[in-house]
């Protein structure tokens, strides 16, 4: 049935999402697995709306405030952003400047906007001249795996050596369940003092693992020892273009196994044979990017981009990391 869900009023309820996003996520060479509705269903329930418009969409989870609505990504999300429909030439660009401004009228008056695109979402000028900001993200990514021999002599040879390390000690990476997953995610996250963080996002993977496993469209991950003992997991979801690395945990006693390097040329093997590019689904933090990094992939760049209309809410929202910033020097 479909509902309106492409204004920008903030969520009351979970309506079902209209036939025609769905529609333009099909088309557009920004969608990902991210951005179909039942992705968001499962990670927003009931906060997320479609914005619709001139044959585009801008997906975007809203929540009110007392300056006004907020347009931010999704959790567990990394791209969503500005779905455009393809084209080719010099009428290309401006299409797509005439959907981009079409997404902003349909989304409306708000406090603060903000997207992590689509490494596919190339051209953010038209962004600019509406107020927008920018900052350009990494992530890493290995556009053809079809050839493992050939992947894995571009791998840096320590990340060689753990693989052979763990194959030698006998782990073996197998399908595993969410819960064998959950297990080594809480221990990292513990490891890590995230352990609550890591525990609000538990519910949210549920709603994923069971709509993603109906659809085949992850793959859970976990490498035993001999003993039956989990030493690492890796969750992965995939589409028709990508396998994402979407999180991977390892058990903090065995982290020298070389299990959690096992685990994701494990992933890699399978998006090969799945007929996918690999997608880490990069971070900017150091120690992540050099982990991903020994892969061999190419760094892909992203725009995140932002406008805040609303000095009340850019002033509130600068008090409240100066206050988080405050407290954790005093840690």
């Amino acid at each position: 049935m479909s509902r309106s869900s492409t204004t920008s009023a903030a969520p009351e309820s979970a309506p079902a999402q209209p036939v025609e996003y769905d529609d333009v996520v099909a088309r557009s060479t920004q969608a990902s697995i991210f951005a179909s509705s039942w992705w968001l269903d499962a990670v927003a329930p009931g906060a997320w709306r479609a914005h619709v418009a001139d044959g585009a969409a801008w997906p975007t989870v809203v929540r009110r405030s007392r300056f006004g609505d907020v347009h931010v990504g999704a959790p567990m999300t990394p791209y969503l952003g500005p779905l455009l429909t393809p084209g080719t030439g010099v009428g290309r660009r401006s299409r797509e400047i005439e959907q981009l401004e079409a997404l902003l009228d349909r989304i409306g008056s708000h406090a603060h906007l903000e997207a992590a695109c689509s490494p596919a979402f190339d051209y953010w000028a038209p962004l600019h001249w509406h107020g927008f900001g920018q900052t350009t993200h990494y992530t890493w990514r290995l556009p053809d795996v079809g050839d493992p021999e050939a992947v894995f002599a571009g791998v840096r040879e320590n990340v060689r050596r753990e693989v052979r390390k763990a194959r030698k000690r006998g782990i073996v990476v197998e399908d595993g369940t969410l819960a064998d997953y959950l297990g080594v995610h809480e221990q990292t996250a513990a490891r890590q003092g995230r352990l609550e963080s890591a525990r609000s996002n538990v519910a949210a993977l549920e709603r994923v693992d069971a709509a993603a496993a109906e659809r085949d469209a992850r793959t859970v991950l976990v490498a035993r020892d001999g003993d039956g003992r989990i030493h690492a997991g890796g969750y992965f979801v995939h589409d028709e273009r990508w396998t994402y690395y979407l999180a991977g945990g390892s058990d903090p006693d065995v982290r020298t196994s070389g299990a959690a390097s096992l685990v994701l040329w494990e992933g890699i093997e399978r998006a090969g044979r799945r007929g996918t590019g690999f997608d880490f689904e990069g971070s900017m933090l150091r120690h992540v990017e050099r982990f991903v990094r020994a892969f061999g992939g190419v760094p892909t760049p992203y725009s995140l981009v932002r406008r805040t209309p609303s000095r009340p809410f850019a002033a509130a929202r600068a008090l409240k990391r100066a206050a988080l910033a405050a407290r954790r020097r005093e840690r």
